[in-house]
C-alpha cells in the first residue's frame, strides 16, 4: 500500500503545528513505520526538535551540506535542472530512542533561509512573464510528483507547514490524505479556523481535495471561555455541512508538555521527550489519525 501525506498547518501562528508535527511523526516512527517529515516554516523549530540536543550543529550541516527544503526550491525553479525531494532528506534524523533503539525518522530540513527563497522564486518567475497562477501551478505539478514518489518510500510523510499560506503550502495541502488543523478554543484562532476552513480549503477543493481538514484543539486550559468555544467547535463539526471534522483528542496547555531538547542531553526515550500524560495524550492523537486514515481507505477501496 503507498504512503500516505499528512500536512499539519493552519494560517494562524503559535497554535502548536510543531508540537503536533513532531510528536505524530515520533509516534509513527516508534510503532515502526517509515516516517519522513517535511519542514516547510521558515523558523525550523520542526527540525530543531526532531534533531534534539545538538540541533543548532546539525542544521548548519543541513544548510552547508545543500540538505535542506530552501535548496530543493532553488535547485528545481531557479536552476536548470530538476531534483527530486529525496536528494534533501536526511536519513535517521532523530536522536530519540524507543524500546531500546533509535527511533527511524528522516527530515527533510527547513532553513531561515526559506522565506527568501520563496520571494526570489515568485520574482525570478515574475520577471521571466510567469504569472502568479502559472508559479503556483509548476510549483504545484512538482510538488505532487515527488509527494507521488515519496509515498513509494515511506509509510508516512508529515508536512509542518508556516503560519499563512504559500504556493509551496497550497501545493502540499492539495497533496495530501490527511490535513489536521491545531486550534486554540478562543474567540481569536477561531477566526483563523473559519479564514483556513472557508477560502483556503475551498480553493484546494477546485483543485481535487475531497477529505474535510480535521481540527485538534490545542493548548486547552479548561477556563470556562475555552470550554464553550471547544463545544461550539464540536457542535459545528457536527453540523453535516461542516467544512471541517473534530479529533476527540484535546492537547492540554502546560509548559511541560513537551522537554527542552537541549536540556535532555543525548539520546532521550521517547517517554522523556513527552513527559508526563503528554506520551499517553499523543498515543490518543496517532490512535484517532490512524483511525481517520484507515476510514479513508475504505472509502477509497469502496
Amino acid at each position: 500500500m503507498l504512503g500516505r501525506v499528512i500536512s499539519v498547518a493552519n494560517s494562524k501562528g503559535g497554535v502548536g503545528k510543531t508540537t503536533t508535527t513532531v510528536s505524530l511523526a515520533e509516534a509513527f516512527a516508534a510503532e515502526g513505520y517509515k516516517t519522513l517529515v517535511v519542514d516547510l516554516d521558515s523558523q525550523a523549530n520542526a527540525s530543531l526538535l526532531i534533531y534534539g540536543e545538538n540541533g543548532d550543529e546539525r542544521l548548519y550541516d543541513a544548510i552547508h551540506n545543500y540538505t535542506n527544503v530552501s535548496d530543493y526550491l532553488r535547485e528545481n525553479f531557479l536552476g536548470e535542472c530538476f531534483a527530486h525531494m529525496t536528494k534533501f532528506i536526511v536519513p535517521h534524523a532523530s536522536d530519540v530512542t524507543f524500546m531500546g533503539k533509535p527511533l527511524d525518522l528522516s527530515l527533510v530540513p527547513a532553513t531561515p533561509g526559506l522565506r527568501r527563497a520563496e520571494r526570489e522564486l515568485i520574482y525570478i518567475l515574475t520577471e521571466q512573464g510567469y504569472s502568479m497562477t502559472a508559479i503556483e501551478g509548476r510549483v504545484g505539478l512538482r510538488l505532487r510528483q515527488d509527494m507521488s514518489d515519496l509515498r513509494k518510500q515511506y509509510d508516512v510523510v508529515i508536512c509542518d507547514c508556516p503560519p499563512g499560506i504559500s504556493a509551496m503550502t497550497e501545493a502540499t495541502l492539495s497533496a495530501s490524505d490527511l490535513i489536521i488543523v491545531p486550534t486554540i478554543p478562543d474567540f481569536m484562532s477561531t477566526l483563523g479556523l473559519d479564514l483556513f476552513t472557508g477560502d483556503i480549503i475551498d480553493s484546494l477543493k477546485k483543485r481535487g481535495l475531497s477529505n474535510r481538514p480535521v481540527v485538534l484543539p490545542t493548548k486547552f486550559d479548561g477556563s470556562p471561555h475555552q470550554s464553550i468555544v471547544l463545544e461550539a467547535m464540536r457542535d459545528g463539526a457536527a453540523d453535516p455541512d461542516s467544512e471541517y471534522d473534530i479529533f476527540q483528542t484535546v492537547i492540554p496547555q502546560k509548559s511541560e508538555f513537551a522537554a527542552n531538547p537541549v536540556e535532555l542531553g543525548a539520546n532521550p526515550t521517547l517517554a522523556q521527550k513527552w513527559p508526563g500524560e503528554a506520551l499517553t495524550t499523543i498515543n490518543m492523537l496517532y490512535q484517532e489519525v490512524q483511525a481517520k486514515l484507515a476510514a479513508q481507505a475504505t472509502d477509497v477501496a469502496a
